[in-house]
């Protein structure tokens, strides 16, 4: 102060701020760069595993799309050959839709790296909201197939119980058993499952009828339900590649 130099040294401490407040905003945007880069990272990293879900996820449906024509083909062919009066004369055709209609095929899905990203808080990585949005839809599409399936199997649940109750098939259900607990006391041949088929009354038949149809109807709804996540998932398939292929 006593030499003059008071101004001086006041500049140069500004100087030193200002070079200080430089140092730190560069150190913020660096970190910030890193940070955004890891991020980045981690969006494709889980845009490429949720893809292959997808993907396994499109074969399976067109496995079930496969599995429901035939059900149906079968459902139909068991019908029109009771209608007709025909199974006797078309006993292995008869025989093989039967074979057919067994059985329950369900959706299984992947959805592990879906719930874990959802369920960590990740699904906001994913820079685009329509991508991120369509991934959420597609995954709430599979419930909507998931609670269809449900239905479905209790439906096809109760049917065939009603058709054991009045046609009282018990015997077929026995050959199927091991020959430790199988009661029958005479082998099952397919002859046996033939004339019991072709000798039902109206009453039976009718009733029969009445089951088949809606078995028919509920594996046609629960088609349409797998095709419209089918859509939504090929959607989603390109809306990924389109989005990785635009960071590449």
């Amino acid at each position: 102060m006593e030499t003059g130099k008071t101004s001086k040294y006041f500049k140069y401490a500004i100087g030193e701020i200002v070079l200080v407040v430089i140092g730190i905003l560069i150190a913020l945007q660096i970190n910030n760069w890193n940070e955004n880069r890891k991020n980045s990272q981690y969006e494709q990293n889980y845009l490429q595993r949720i893809l292959k879900d997808l993907n396994k996820d499109q074969t399976e449906l067109e496995m079930h799309f496969n599995t429901d024509t035939l059900k149906l083909d079968a459902f139909t062919q068991i019908m029109r050959m009771q209608r007709t009066n025909s199974i006797t004369s078309n006993q292995q055709a008869f025989l093989t839709a039967s074979s057919k209609v067994q059985g329950t095929n369900w959706f299984e899905g992947n959805d592990v790296v879906f719930n874990e990203m959802k369920f960590s808080g990740k699904l906001a990585l994913i820079a685009s909201e329509e991508l991120r949005e369509s991934i959420q839809n597609y995954y709430k599409q599979v419930e909507e197939v998931i609670k269809q399936e449900n239905t479905y199997i209790a439906i096809q649940t109760s049917a065939y119980y009603r058709l054991r109750d009045y046609m009282g098939d018990a015997f077929i259900y026995e050959a199927t058993m091991e020959p430790r607990w199988n009661s029958n006391s005479n082998a099952v041949t397919y002859e046996d499952i033939i004339n019991f088929y072709d000798n039902l009354n109206d009453v039976q038949k009718k009733e029969g009828f009445k089951d088949f149809t809606i078995l028919k109807a509920n594996i046609l709804y629960s088609n349409n339900v797998r095709t419209t996540l089918y859509e939504k998932g090929k959607a989603t398939i390109k809306l990924i590649n389109d989005y990785l292929e635009k960071m590449k």
